[in-house]
């Protein structure tokens, strides 16, 4: 599974969440409609960090204490 992260709530830095999301199979490289933890993906904000390799972590490092646990589950278990 491609997975790229969105960016919840950018404006507030405070409330700011990272999640993962399936690529667009129509448009690879945007994310899918909705994350991991089924929230809608039209309001957020994709990151442009993308994994070294396979087996690195879906998030950028930098927001490591900001990623959805849902999400992050669930891309795991894929």
């Amino acid at each position: 599974m491609s997975v790229i992260p969105v960016i919840e709530n950018p404006e507030d830095p405070g409330l700011l969440l990272v999640h993962a999301a399936a690529s667009d199979p129509d448009v690879p490289g945007d994310p899918g409609p909705a994350t991991a933890c089924g929230l809608d993906t039209n309001e957020m904000v994709p990151d442009p960090w993308r994994p070294a390799g396979p087996g690195q972590r879906w998030y950028p490092q930098d927001l490591r204490d900001r990623v959805c646990p849902l999400c992050d589950r669930a891309v795991r278990m894929s």
